[in-house]
């Protein structure tokens, strides 16, 4: 028995040798994937661009500031206007805006005094990382001030000592020959007198301390998050998994699709009838473009009314844009269904271009936070364009026109994939 095992595991080795596609995707797809992913699963953004508005411009602003580019993983990228900060965040310049009121103190006693942070909410984990650092560092250098005013209180208490008084009068004193209830009296006046200078001066006192220490509902900056004010996560997930949902459809359908026939032998029966090859192929990608653009239409609509996601921007700039890319998600499906040979290839190279995307494209985890060298491997997948842009349309009420350098990538990767894959699926017919 184990002779006849043994040689049927001989021969799926051999197989698997003249595999080498199959062979080398089980191999180095694993190490692959796990280096990628290891590096890019990560929600913890290591960078910020901080925008300042320092309208108070005074010593302890200076100091914030100071501390601001000193932190390793913050940096000051410009400064200016609070509309100009707010722009800032809305075109993605910076992550971040601290604004100093004009008449900030560190040790805030009124709402005037109390600094304000703007972060961007349609960049959800971004927007939290940001607002949990900024804090950090305005924390540190409130504890500083606050032992610093302790020191001071401390100081001015040191050596004043309430002067003792004494209301005995002394014998040769004219004072002492006064009738006793008259004596009495007049004790009980001075006494009342010094009780009320002592009392005069301890509410002083008082009033100087009260006006030294901070109210603690403005220590802590006010922060307001723009565009998703309660940090939505469905917020932020919805627009993004449009695009998840429609790359993922559009490619397993059209890969899928073409393979199928090519298996069923009915695709050689359309290469010997009178349709040219550009008819073919159009023939075979316009009805999954149908199908795709009813997907996007019902997934749109499903996002809006069902949970809720505000729609803001410009509909049809967006609509056009979602056409480009379900023209490079096509593309992909074809270019893959004209390498495989069969449907388990083609699900298995669906599934090593699709994956990288899920984690790689910012859907879920922020690009801020992956090394520099994988973020390069996302600008290489059409995902990582679309998602900016649906987002900003969705929640800045942005135009995709605003991101000429995303939408032009798009174009790109459209008439890239369906160029190779139409090149390739007219050898394949001839």
């Amino acid at each position: 028995m184990w002779k006849r095992i043994g040689a049927l595991i001989v021969k799926e080795f051999i197989q698997l040798k003249r595999d080498r596609r199959t062979l080398a995707m089980m191999i180095m797809l694993p190490v692959i994937w796990l280096v990628a992913f290891g590096y890019a699963v990560n929600f913890d953004v290591n960078h910020f661009r901080v925008f300042v508005v320092d309208q108070a411009n005074s010593e302890d602003s200076r100091q914030v500031i100071h501390e601001v580019e000193a932190h390793e993983e913050m940096s000051v990228v410009d400064r200016g206007t609070e509309q100009e900060a707010r722009n800032a965040l809305k075109y993605g310049k910076a992550d971040v805006a601290i604004l100093f009121p004009k008449d900030y103190d560190s040790i805030a006693k009124s709402k005037e005094q109390q600094l304000n942070i703007l972060v961007d909410g349609s960049r959800l984990f971004t927007a939290q990382s940001a607002v949990r650092e900024v804090s950090e560092v305005l924390g540190n250098i409130q504890k500083a001030n606050m032992k610093e005013l302790r020191q001071n209180i401390e100081e001015r208490f040191t050596g004043h000592e309430v002067p003792e008084v004494k209301l005995e009068l002394p014998a040769d004193s004219p004072l002492a020959k006064l009738p006793p209830n008259v004596a009495k009296d007049l004790q009980n006046k001075i006494q009342s007198q010094i009780r009320a200078a002592m009392d005069e001066r301890l509410e002083k006192q008082k009033n100087e301390l009260k006006d030294q220490f901070p109210d603690p509902e403005y220590m802590a900056a006010k922060v307001e998050v723009l565009y998703n004010k309660d940090l939505k996560s469905v917020y932020y997930m919805i627009p993004g998994l449009m695009g998840l949902v429609l790359i993922f459809i559009t490619t397993f359908m059209t890969a899928l699709g073409v393979v199928r026939e090519k298996e069923r032998g009915t695709l050689e029966q359309l290469i010997v009838s009178p349709l040219r090859s550009v008819e073919l192929i159009l023939g075979k990608l316009l009805p999954y473009m149908i199908i795709a653009t009813f997907d996007f239409l019902l997934v749109l609509a499903v996002g809006i009314g069902v949970f809720d996601v505000p729609f803001t921007g410009d509909l049809v700039s967006y609509l056009l844009m979602a056409l480009i890319f379900l023209f490079a998600s096509l593309g992909i499906g074809l270019f893959i269904s004209t390498v495989s040979q069969n449907q388990q290839q083609a699900m298995q190279l669906a599934m090593m271009t699709l994956l990288p995307q899920f984690i790689l494209s910012g859907f879920v985890f922020p690009l801020e936070a992956m090394p520099e060298w994988i973020r390069w491997l996302s600008y290489l997948m059409p995902l990582t364009y679309f998602l900016p842009i649906s987002r900003d349309v969705f929640l800045k009420g942005m135009s995709a026109w605003d991101h000429p350098v995303a939408l032009a990538m798009l174009a790109f990767f459209a008439v890239l994939f369906l160029l190779v894959a139409t090149v390739r699926f007219r050898r394949s017919l001839t």
